[in-house]
């Protein structure tokens, strides 16, 4: 008797091993669905299997090992599952977004408000919850006191309630260290080296010494000033010992040199105090670590850092102003306050001289008379002495212009003098020479004169009167009032420059220098008052009060210039007799 043909063998779901040859168990599936398969009538032909033979042909080979691990289904998955194809007894691992398979409005509304029941499935936010005790613990403030008395292990006695707190030092450190990472990040170029594998230059490493040369900028720039910034670097290093300097060239020139790309390049500003920066930093020679000094100390008298770098810069200051080696800690407190004053004025417009460049490296060991206060101005017997109650620099640039003939000059006080003839001048001053040397123009003792008044550290007339000075502008006696109740140092200049300017209000003056009452107090206003407000518009609106408040000054008060110079007695204005000028 003929037997029936075998059915035909389906490969189904048969995965080989890893040496070529199938499993036993997948084998077994595989007859187990050809099985299937003949009885059902829509599959006669032996060729395709329904979903739910695939998968329980797939659950058996797998639950056999199949790559070493045991599928969780059984081979009646998939008759248990529900028409989304899961199953409904069993509690499975979830993901967030399970719940939108289905689709529907109600699945995001089951996915925003899961019930709580299910911690595990459970993907609701709960509010924030505050807790005091943690928050208190957490405090870096709360236990300072005990834990730097925990470090010394005595008894200091009893803390003061009053002080204000400060952040541990440790925190502050880490918290300045955060600033200067972040800025770095921010704005630094990402340096990488190596010929096939182009590694990224750790930080710390880009910002300390080297002798060699740079290979692109520090800070990130555009293009076109790469090679400024590679050639700046090469004349830091060249100033500060770090490289052999090149034939025909001098210090001065490379430090012009340096000083016209800040001001003509503003991007170049910041890259340059980043270099000198680097230099300092870990650097092996006492010799250069002085000189990189000397150069922060003349480029911040001509340029600032941008508002980005400015806290940076400042941090690095502040962290050497306890280091004695090489007097770095007098060079960094000097290099602290000028930053403060260039970053409030603004760049130079010029580049500085041989004369002010050797001024500027000195100045942190000889104090300048100029951008200082008074009181300390008052401290340098250099530029007091003789026993005079005002700084030295007020009678002699005022007996400069009266000898030059100044009555006689056209627009004394307006016309500025020789900028090269004032620069020399001033720097002679500052190294204490009190000499006029071959100068004869007038305008030049009195555009310094000027130019001392206006960079005092604070005007002459402070700012707790200036309010008082703009509502009592034309009141001659408020305003003699208000001048006897400055200080005595600012009192008596106050009222020996009023008494030298008087001198030029004479008819028989005024028909040559052309310079009337008005025009005076003009151009004197900005000199003895500053407006302490940072709106341009009250600027502009109170200058008229100012001239009119200094207007008042040259027409009504009257003293004795002797005795505000050399006199121990205090002295004070009144009110001139004859108001009819």
């Amino acid at each position: 008797m003929r037997q029936p043909p075998n059915p035909p063998t389906l490969h189904h779901h048969v995965r080989s091993t890893s040496d070529g040859a199938t499993t036993a168990a997948s084998a077994a599936a595989a007859a187990a669905a050809a099985a299937n398969t003949s009885k059902s009538p829509a599959s006669a032909g032996g060729v395709l299997c329904s979903r739910e033979q695939s998968q329980d042909s797939l659950s058996a080979a797998l639950s056999n090992g199949i790559f070493n691990f045991k599928w969780p289904r059984s081979s009646s998955a998939a008759k248990d599952t529900d028409d989304a194809g899961f199953h409904p007894n069993r509690q499975r691992r979830l993901s967030n977004f399970s719940a939108l398979r289905t689709g529907g409005v109600s699945s995001w509304k089951n996915l925003m408000g899961r019930s709580h029941t299910s911690p595990r499935n459970s993907i609701a936010v709960s509010s924030p919850t505050y807790n005091q005790d943690a928050a208190e613990s957490m405090n870096p403030l709360k236990n300072q006191s005990n834990v730097e008395l925990s470090s010394s292990h005595m008894y200091s006695g009893p803390q003061d309630q009053t002080a204000k707190p400060a952040l541990p030092t440790s925190l502050r450190q880490e918290i300045n260290q955060f600033a200067i990472d972040g800025f770095a990040k921010k704005y630094f170029a990402t340096h990488k080296r190596g010929l096939i594998f182009r590694r990224r230059v750790p930080m710390t490493e880009m910002l300390q010494w080297t002798k060699d040369s740079l290979k692109q900028p520090l800070i990130m720039l555009n293009k076109d000033l790469y090679k400024d910034a590679l050639r700046c670097f090469k004349l830091i290093q060249v100033i500060m010992g770090d490289r052999p300097r090149p034939r025909q060239s001098s210090e001065t020139e490379d430090y012009q040199s340096l000083l016209q790309c800040g001001i003509d390049k503003g991007q170049m500003r910041d890259e340059i105090y980043v270099q000198v920066c680097k230099q300092l930093h870990n650097n092996p020679s006492g010799k250069s670590i002085r000189k990189g000094w000397e150069i922060l100390c003349v480029i911040s008298v001509t340029f600032p850092p941008s508002k980005n770098l400015e806290s940076y810069l400042t941090n690095f200051v502040e962290q050497n102003k306890h280091v004695k080696e090489n007097e770095v800690d007098v060079m960094s407190q000097h290099l602290s306050a000028t930053l403060k004053r260039i970053c409030a004025r603004g760049a130079k417009g010029k580049v500085l001289t041989a004369a002010e460049i050797e001024r500027a490296k000195v100045s942190p060991f000889k104090p300048s008379i100029f951008d200082e206060s008074l009181e300390t101005i008052m401290a340098l017997p250099v530029h007091v002495g003789d026993g005079l109650k005002i700084p030295k620099i007020v009678p002699f640039l005022t007996n400069a212009v009266l000898q030059m003939k100044g009555t006689e000059s056209e627009g004394i006080f307006r016309v500025p003098g020789d900028a090269e003839e004032v620069t020399d001048l001033r720097v002679r001053i500052e190294n204490g020479k009190y000499d006029i040397g071959d100068i004869s123009d007038p305008n030049v003792p009195a555009s310094l004169l000027k130019y001392w008044l206006r960079h005092l550290s604070e005007p002459l007339i402070t700012d707790e009167h200036y309010d008082a000075c703009i509502r009592g502008s034309e009141n001659a006696e408020q305003a003699i009032r208000i001048v006897n109740s400055l200080p005595d140092v600012n009192r008596r200049i106050v009222l020996f420059m009023m008494q030298f300017v008087q001198q030029f209000t004479d008819p028989d003056v005024i028909a040559h220098t052309r310079m009337n009452v008005h025009n005076l107090a003009m151009v004197l206003a900005p000199n003895f008052l500053r407006c302490p407000s940072e709106s341009l518009t009250t600027v502009f609106e109170n200058s008229k009060y100012e001239q009119a408040f200094v207007k008042t000054l040259i027409t009504h008060l009257d003293t004795d210039t002797t005795a505000c110079a050399y006199s121990d007695e205090p002295v004070v204005s009144v009110k001139v007799q004859n108001d009819g000028q």
